[in-house]
């Protein structure tokens, strides 16, 4: 199964520009529940560029740790409110192998309210990004009658939620 939305984008400045974009689309493994990114486009809205490098690691960074909100990172308590996860062992970190190729693009429409004209791009990135992995998987498992996952997306909620669905499925 997986997900086939294309989204179209408006941005409004003395003319509007619009830019088809297709976010997120993923591969989910019916039997096992296992999620893989198979793209993932990302258009950021930087400013005036002052190092391009810099700004494409902070939107790599950004998206690496959105994927990481999405998919991997839970802080879990006991019932007196103890957290259980106190180590990277049991917090977990993408790594090179887990992390997407990212293909990103930069619009430039420069700040009002910096000297040059230079805008932040250290968060943006994963501000949207986690909401647009999981309405990917959202998308791909909607033909089953899935309409909702919490964060963090795991292998075993999307098989649990895959598994009701075909019992319901099964039921009718």
């Amino acid at each position: 199964m997986s997900s086939q939305q294309r989204y179209r984008l408006r941005t409004r400045s003395d003319r509007e520009v619009i830019r088809d974009v297709e976010p997120g689309r993923v591969y989910v493994d019916r039997e096992t529940g296992e999620v893989k990114v198979r793209r993932f486009l990302a258009v950021d809205d930087c400013g005036i560029i002052i190092n391009p490098l810099i700004v494409e690691g902070q939107i790599h960074g950004g998206l690496t740790e959105g994927f990481a909100i999405a998919f991997m990172q839970e802080i879990q308590y006991d019932s007196d409110g103890n957290n259980l996860n106190t180590n990277f062992t049991d917090y977990l970190l993408p790594t090179s192998l887990e992390t997407p190729h990212w293909e990103t693009a930069k619009v430039t429409t420069p700040s009002p309210h910096h000297p040059i004209g230079a805008k932040g791009v250290g968060e943006s990135p994963n501000v949207g990004s986690p909401a647009a992995f999981v309405n990917a998987v959202i998308d791909a498992l909607s033909p089953l009658g899935v309409r909702h996952l919490d964060m963090p997306i795991t292998r075993d909620k999307v098989w649990r939620a895959i598994r009701a669905a075909e019992a319901k499925t099964a039921l009718a």
